[in-house]
């Protein structure tokens, strides 16, 4: 290429010293045989070098303070004092700042291939620890979008000696709690339900609803859209019925009438006036359609007696959470001496009401997730950070030239953190739009579990500016040590050699560290992938106990309204059993109160010719109730005894039917057939003695959140026929021939048939019921899947990549070597030792740190021991098998090196 003009030192040197004179020329020079001259032509970029030549000294000489030209001297700007001694303004500093982007940019452009690694390995990192924290922020951190929601709380109730860690509160202890307190603005109560609403709109149509007081709304601080709150009384026994549409309800329903407010419907067979519609997007208090008053005459219950309310009250400015508790355990204490007979033994819980709401489990989890991305963010730093060591070690004779023309080291190491930044930036824009197509992705996932309605997932400010946060401190973490250790190489031992391939300063101890971080974190997220993996697929091979194919559920509730005497619940399911059967393509039709694989509920019972001291000494069953027919459905066949029969109704002999485990555990090496068990309290004068009349095997029982914590639970469980408890809400379960969604209109008709106005509800085929009962395991076990595979993926890159460097940057060592008689296999043997020696290393630690991440998710695995050996040898062969072939590439093309290249000199 065409040199610079000659006569440029003569003239430069009038004006400026020599340092100055070297920086404005070498960088001129730069840009002059880099990007002008290719592009210009020897003529134009001649007059090109001289027009910014001129400019750059006539700034300095004419203003003394800093060089206008686009293309001044980095290595002048780098003085903290500017170039003729006085110190820099903010001005100045931003200029200089500017320029150091522009040729952060400029270095993304020259070097692509590092360039493009490290902004993917940024963008996984920050994509995917961004996506992550959303879900937590979004589900457990932003709480209530409402003004003071943090003084929101909920207030239970525990029986610590019984055992019970949480119950509600009866109509009388909320009462006396609201009389007695100090600590709350108010309390107010509410209980969960369902509503079912009829009116001349459409179809009668089944709502979840929550029965609240009167204060509720407020004590929330939340206002109706239009309309009123409920009044003080209304929530009183024998007052005209009112009732609060949820705005869901209010469009689907009555098409966003503004003239709803007075109109009446029939919810629950009694006729209610709207008062009101709620806001957009309010469920209060988890998932609700609709409200109505509490109604709850305390007057004529027993103490003890009636629903189970939950509690809610807005702490006073300036109580604290444990004032109030304190305050509440003393209320608790004197109703346990005024009520023995059922306040003995009884406390209270003060918690926040998101605390309440969301489970314990999931909290857990979800945080364990979030550390468990900031490793995979670690692995990524660690990769961008050698790839800045590699690329800083091919610059050191730049950076060497720099220091000599005068440029101070925190001047060369803010400007290469820059680079890291500008890097680390392009990387976290992209991550961020990896985040948001996560987060879509998993509110499509997550759209059919229920969940508190307040849990909103999306990229608002907070998470935007945590992506921010991350993105900065991520260039920051990546660029300093390689900056830092570029800029402090010995300048006299650079520029003295001459070899190819020296760098100067070698990426030493702190790159294999690194690399051994990267696998050793890598391998305890494999550790935790391959255990959710392995619980997923014992999930799916598991055998539940019975047939889940070609199986109908629905639900369906009475009312006391229209169904207020034990016969006439009984006569209305006697004649929807045999209606359902009836129907075109049905096999088998029966009721249950709980279907199987979705929980039962817990009843102490007592064994005959066994006695108790307390209630907490009786043993605890899984109770269900069904109607004959139950196990045929579910193609269980009998072991001993037989199936309930249309004689066991109420004024028959009591009985039930236990599964196989309950029968080894309570009466072990004998027949269960004619024993006798009692259901509730042992004193309780109303418990019948039951006789066993059939054992069949065990039916998986499910439960939990999603299902946790379902490998705890323990086996044994019973079933009572529906006709001897005649309970308001059943589920339907009907084996079909084909399809069981064919068969859903006409079980529509059955039902309103006997009662129009009642809804079916919960409709879906038994396979869809277990996976909505499990399906935390397919969601977290695919989170942890791609944490573990991106991680896998990133040490593996990084390996090469320190591997390949070494092998770069030992070329003539190398050829020396081959030179004076090694073979390839030496060659070969050399660069392996060096890497499967870090590969070992992170192995032994990874291990290590995957023992201690599957300790807290023991819990969240299906069927799976946490130590389970097959994974940790899994993961394992895997990584050694990535890191090995990562190692072996660089290792082979060592054994291919050009003796004479290697040992040209430049």
């Amino acid at each position: 290429m065409s040199p610079v003009p000659p006569r440029i030192p003569q003239v430069v040197r009038r004006f400026l010293d020599s340092i100055e004179h070297d920086a404005i020329v070498g960088d001129l020079e730069e840009e002059y045989l880099d990007f002008v001259l290719p592009d210009r032509g020897v003529t134009r970029a001649k007059l090109w070098f001289w027009s910014h030549l001129m400019k750059s000294v006539a700034a300095g000489a004419l203003h003394g303070a800093k060089y206008r030209s686009k293309r001044v001297s980095r290595a002048v700007l780098s003085t903290p004092t500017g170039p003729f001694g006085r110190s820099k303004s903010l001005g100045e500093k931003m200029n200089t700042l500017f320029k150091d982007l522009k040729f952060g940019l400029r270095m993304v452009r020259k070097t692509p291939g590092v360039s493009a690694i490290a902004i993917l390995a940024i963008a996984l990192g920050v994509g995917i620890t961004t996506h992550t924290f959303s879900i937590v922020y979004g589900s457990v951190i932003r709480g209530l979008p409402y003004e003071g929601a943090d003084r929101l709380m909920h207030l239970e109730r525990n029986n610590l000696p019984e055992g019970i860690q949480s119950m509600g509160v009866p109509i009388h202890d909320y009462l006396d709690w609201h009389a007695q307190q100090t600590v709350f603005d108010d309390l107010a109560a509410f209980y969960q339900g369902t509503v079912n609403v009829v009116d001349d709109d459409g179809q009668p149509e089944r709502f979840s609803g929550g029965f609240i007081s009167w204060n509720t709304f407020r004590q929330v601080g939340v206002e109706p859209l239009i309309g009123r709150n409920f009044r003080e009384g209304e929530d009183q026994p024998g007052v005209p019925l009112t009732v609060m549409l949820g705005h869901n309800v209010w469009q689907t329903r009555y098409g966003g009438d503004a003239n709803i407010l007075g109109k009446t419907l029939r919810a629950n067979g009694r006729t209610a006036t709207i008062v009101g519609v709620m806001p957009e997007k309010f469920r209060f208090p988890f998932d609700e359609d609709l409200w109505m008053p509490l109604g709850i005459d305390a007057a004529q219950l027993e103490r003890g007696d009636g629903f189970f309310l939950e509690v809610i009250g807005r702490l006073r400015e300036g109580v604290t959470m444990e004032e109030a508790q304190t305050q509440m355990a003393g209320i608790a204490e004197r109703l346990a001496s005024a009520f023995p007979e059922v306040n003995e033994g009884v406390s209270t819980i003060v918690q926040s009401y998101v605390d309440e709401y969301m489970p314990p489990q999931i909290t857990q989890i979800l945080y364990l997730m979030l550390v468990a991305v900031f490793g995979v963010l670690l692995i990524a730093c660690a990769n961008v950070a050698n790839l800045f060591l590699a690329r800083a070690a091919g610059r050191t004779k730049e950076i060497a030239v720099r220091t000599a023309l005068g440029a101070k080291r925190s001047r060369l190491i803010s400007q290469l953190l820059v680079e890291s930044t500008v890097l680390a930036v392009i990387g976290g824009l992209l991550g961020i739009v990896l985040a948001y197509g996560g987060i879509t992705v998993f509110n499509a996932w997550i759209i059919d579990i229920q969940k508190p309605y307040w849990i909103d997932l999306r990229l608002d400010t907070t998470v935007m500016t945590f992506a921010l946060i991350v993105t900065v401190v991520s260039g920051l973490v990546s660029g300093t040590f390689p900056a830092v250790k570029a800029s402090g190489a010995d300048v006299n031992e650079i520029l003295k050699d001459e070899n190819r391939g020296s760098s100067g300063f070698r990426m030493g101890r702190f790159s294999a560290g690194l690399v051994i971080a990267e696998i050793a974190v890598s391998c305890g997220l494999l550790v935790g992938a391959g255990l959710m993996i392995k619980s997923v697929a014992a999930l799916k091979t598991f055998d539940l106990g019975f047939e889940t194919e070609q199986v109908f559920t629905a639900r369906v509730g009475l009312f006391d309204v229209d169904y207020p005497t034990f016969e006439d619940r009984v006569q209305f399911h006697d004649a929807l059993v045999p209606r359902l059967e009836a129907l075109p393509g049905v096999q088998a039709a029966a009721l249950t109160t709980s279907l199987p694989g979705s929980g039962a509920g817990r009843w102490r019972f007592s064994l005959e010719g066994e006695t108790y001291a307390e209630d907490r000494d009786q043993p605890q069953t899984f109770r269900n109730t069904v109607t004959p027919n139950y196990f045929a459905v579910f193609d269980v066949d009998f072991i001993e005894g037989n199936d309930f029969t249309v004689a066991h109704r109420a004024d028959g002999l009591p009985v039930v039917i236990a599964n196989q485990s309950f029968a080894r555990r309570f009466f072990p090496g004998e027949s269960a057939l004619g024993k006798r068990i009692k259901f509730g309290a042992s004193n309780s004068p109303n418990a019948e003695w039951r006789t066993i009349v059939g054992i069949v095997p065990d039916m998986w029982i499910g439960g939990g959140v999603g299902g946790i914590g379902v490998s705890d639970v323990p086996p044994e469980q019973t079933f009572v026929p529906l006709a001897q408890v005649a309970a308001r809400f059943v589920s339907m379960a009907v084996r079909t021939q084909g399809p069981p969604s064919s068969i859903t209109s006409g079980v529509r008709q059955v039902v309103t048939g006997l009662d129009a106005t009642l809804p079916i509800y919960n409709v879906l085929p038994m396979n869809a019921v277990i996976e909505q009962g499990t399906w935390s395991f397919g969601i977290f076990g695919s989170l942890f899947t791609m944490f573990g595979v991106i991680a896998l993926f990133l040490a593996a890159v990084g390996l090469y990549g320190v591997m390949a460097f070494s092998v770069s940057s030992r070329t003539t060592e190398m050829g020396i070597r081959i030179a004076l008689g090694a073979v390839g296999a030496d060659v070969m043997r050399l660069v392996l030792k060096k890497g499967m020696r870090q590969l070992a290393i992170g192995l032994t630690l990874g291990l290590a740190l995957g023992f201690a991440l599957s300790r807290p998710l023991g819990q969240f695995l299906f069927g799976i021991n946490p130590s389970d050996l097959t994974v940790y040898a899994a993961v394992v062969v895997t990584l050694a098998a990535t890191g090995f072939l990562a190692i072996v590439i660089p290792a082979r093309r060592a054994t291919r090196v050009n003796v004479v290249e290697a040992l040209r000199p430049d």
